[in-house]
């Protein structure tokens, strides 16, 4: 996560708004706006998620090294990924795309990883979390912490974990949706306080947004998006997960709909109750029609920091996420007629 002030700007949250109302105006699919109800929620058996194996693939993650925009070990990451996906019967495509170090100007390539399962269905649900980490620790309250190695396993790890874990169950899980686990490259492109300009961050989920909304534009695609969850430090030992305060004001109905399958579920994990508002990969989701929330954890004491390791992260977290992450695909079909 970048490290700026989390509330949304204004221009932002207005934009995402209109963006929203625009995009239902002309015809979001109808699952689209039900979500956003009262409806009661009746979540079938969650899929088996194993903790233990999702904690392992946090630590082989972590294994690889920093895994910054641009670096070899981002490439290693992607590959291991792909590989991993395609071999539990997604089919995948990727996003090149390309920016620029905001310390040196030089341009970065990035790219978005993009797994889909079901791909002949048209109204589908996007998993997606940033893949990117750090260059260095630069929130360590020790400075002389600050240029040594960060290694990201909650803060970018533990997303991609847990996306790796749900793949295993996405061929036989019930879900009357495609499913998209979607890697965002170029989250965290941007490095330290007061160096945030328009433009600079989010670029990977940009990118994705953009490319989606140039496809439905365009006539060339009839895929829907319903909904999205990114999942963004979602590993803490100590997991709590407030309703994150732009998503409420966004999409409420959606955002008590996954908190009611966790009240069933008894994911303690998920408190009942609106937290601060966060800048995540959601907001540019949302900025072209597709309603997105963030599940996040944001009150990691070791955020930015070089003791972000495995040691800090549990399996039970990531386990307990996936449990209501995974019921919550499995929701009625009737809501996607």
């Amino acid at each position: 996560m970048p490290p700026w002030d989390r509330r949304i700007p204004r221009a932002h949250l207005a934009l995402g708004l209109l963006a929203l109302a625009a995009a239902l105006a002309v015809g979001v699919p109808l699952a689209a706006q039900r979500l956003r109800t009262n409806e009661p929620v009746v979540p079938m058996k969650p899929p088996p998620i194993d903790g233990d194996r999702a904690y392992g693939y946090l630590k082989d993650l972590c294994a690889i090294g920093p895994r910054p925009a641009g670096s070899a070990a981002n490439t290693k990451q992607r590959e291991l990924v792909a590989k991993h996906f395609r071999k539990h019967g997604a089919s995948l495509s990727e996003q090149p795309f390309s920016g620029r170090d905001p310390r040196s100007g030089e341009v970065v390539n990035m790219v978005n990883l993009v797994g889909s399962w079901h791909p002949e269905r048209t109204e589908r649900v996007l998993l997606g979390a940033h893949y990117d980490t750090r260059p260095f620790p630069d929130e360590d309250p020790i400075p002389a912490n600050r240029t040594k190695t960060f290694l990201g396993a909650n803060d970018g790890a533990s997303g991609v974990a847990l996306l790796m874990e749900l793949a295993h169950h996405l061929n036989e899980l019930p879900t009357p949706w495609g499913v998209d686990l979607v890697l965002f490259d170029g989250e965290e492109i941007v490095y330290g306080r007061g160096q945030v300009q328009e433009g600079e961050y989010f670029l990977g989920s940009k990118e994705f947004a953009r490319l989606y909304a140039e496809q439905v534009d365009s006539g060339r695609s009839k895929k829907r998006y319903v909904a999205a969850l990114v999942l963004d430090m979602v590993g803490d030992r100590d997991l709590q997960i407030d309703q994150e305060e732009n998503s409420y004001s966004l999409h409420p109905g959606l955002v008590r709909e996954v908190w009611a399958v966790a009240r069933r579920l008894k994911a303690t994990a998920f408190r009942h109750r609106v937290g601060r508002g966060v800048l995540d990969d959601h907001l540019p989701l949302n900025n072209v029609g597709i309603p997105a929330i963030d599940i996040i954890d944001f009150d990691y004491r070791y955020w930015h920091t070089a003791q972000d390791l495995p040691e800090h992260c549990s399996g039970a977290s990531l386990e307990q996420v996936g449990r209501v992450v995974g019921a919550w695909l499995t929701l009625s079909k009737s809501r996607s007629r």
